[in-house]
């Protein structure tokens, strides 16, 4: 609907995608805090709005687990590819001009995957498992990928380059080259100080961490197989304003990152989440969403 000043009501943009990322990078808990729906003040966010069976789940893992300081069971892996499928409706307000296509509001409705971390270690060891070829299969039908990244697993990062060609080349030749996948690059757990220094700065940040995984993704985008753009998060956020501090306990740290849960629930913020959403469903970087 177009108002008598020229302005449309709403935009709205449709979307499935997928999330894939390392056993210990956070997916489930990036998608409870998203479906928690815990907006920050002034945020260009209006509202995160779970639908479906399978999202009230996650509300209920925010509430029942996140907020009493444990930690989330990880993602089984099931050999029949029945995945909990979560949807979500992000409506953002118009806050100076950064709609989508000149809306007052634009409304993202999502389909959103979140596969096992075991995903990742298949496209190296199992390639031609019946299991991978669902996921791949399901991959392909996706709109876009995000590719969350534990920021302090950085060690991993030769081990998730070649991961990462393999899914790229397993694509390719499934897809057979008839359109470029979107995926976005998201640094989690940027809560931590080492991360939190560079938050505005996404592409530093993920290059920074992860240069040999970097190289490999852009090769195959100035190829024109895809498309990527970064982003930082964290499904926790810090305490405090001039002094911050995570806002999370450490419950374990190895060269394969970091676990660990929510400290302060009554203080519980976290930043980023929508940002890399926003991009795979619009093809455009949102400017408040990039500096919430």
């Amino acid at each position: 609907m177009v108002t008598k000043f020229g302005k449309k009501e709403s935009q709205i943009q449709n979307a499935t995608l997928r999330v894939i990322g390392d056993r210990a990078a956070g997916k489930t808990t990036y998608m409870a805090a998203l479906a928690r729906s815990i907006i920050p003040p002034n945020s260009p966010v209006q509202s995160v709005t779970p639908f479906g069976e399978d999202s009230k789940s996650l509300v209920a893992m925010a509430q029942n687990v996140l907020e009493q300081g444990l930690e989330p069971e990880p993602s089984p892996l099931d050999s029949t590819l029945d995945l909990k499928d979560y949807g979500l409706t992000i409506t953002l307000r118009d806050q100076f001009g950064w709609s989508f296509q000149g809306a007052r509001t634009t409304t993202l409705n999502i389909a959103c995957k979140d596969y096992p971390g075991e995903f990742l270690r298949d496209l190296i060891f199992k390639p031609e498992s019946l299991r991978f070829q669902d996921y791949l299969e399901d991959c392909v039908r996706a709109n876009g990928l995000l590719l969350l990244l534990d920021g302090t697993a950085y060690r991993k990062d030769k081990d998730y380059a070649t991961s990462v060609e393999q899914l790229l080349l397993a694509l390719d030749q499934e897809n057979r080259g008839a359109s470029r996948q979107r995926i976005a690059i998201a640094l989690s757990k940027c809560e931590q100080p080492e991360l939190w220094v560079h938050r505005f700065q996404p592409q530093k940040a993920v290059h920074d961490r992860f240069p040999k995984l970097c190289a490999k993704l852009a090769t195959w985008q100035q190829d024109g197989a895809i498309q990527t753009e970064c982003f930082t998060l964290s499904a926790y956020g810090s305490l405090g304003t001039y002094t911050p501090e995570p806002n999370m306990r450490k419950t374990y740290r190895d060269q394969g990152g970091t676990r660990a849960v929510l400290k302060n629930p009554r203080l519980w913020q976290p930043f980023g989440l929508v940002a890399p959403l926003y991009w795979l469903c619009t093809n455009k970087r949102h400017p408040g969403l990039d500096k919430e």
